[in-house]
C-alpha cells in the first residue's frame, strides 16, 4: 500500500527488538498454529526496500546501517 502510494515507511523499534535470526521473507517466518483457522500472520515482514528510516533508543538509522549496529551488538 505504502508502495503504491508513494508514502514513505519509519518503524520504530527497540534494539533489543534486533535478534540474530533475521527472516528475509515472509515464509522464513514461523508459520500459524492449525488453531488459527483466519489465515492471518502473527508477524508482519516488511522488505527493507520499503522503509525510510528506523527510528530506535540508538538513533535514527538507515535500513543499511542496521546491519553496522547488528555487528556492534553482537561482537
Amino acid at each position: 500500500m505504502a508502495r503504491r502510494l508513494n508514502v514513505p515507511v519509519f518503524v520504530l523499534a527497540e534494539s533489543v527488538k534486533c535478534i540474530r535470526f533475521f527472516p528475509l521473507a515472509q515464509k522464513d517466518l514461523a508459520t500459524l498454529p492449525n488453531a488459527l483457522k483466519d489465515g492471518q500472520p502473527n508477524v508482519d515482514y516488511t522488505s527493507p526496500d520499503l522503509i525510510r528510516l528506523l527510528i530506535t533508543d540508538l538513533g535514527t538509522l538507515t535500513p543499511s546501517a542496521v546491519s553496522d549496529e547488528l555487528i556492534k551488538l553482537y561482537l
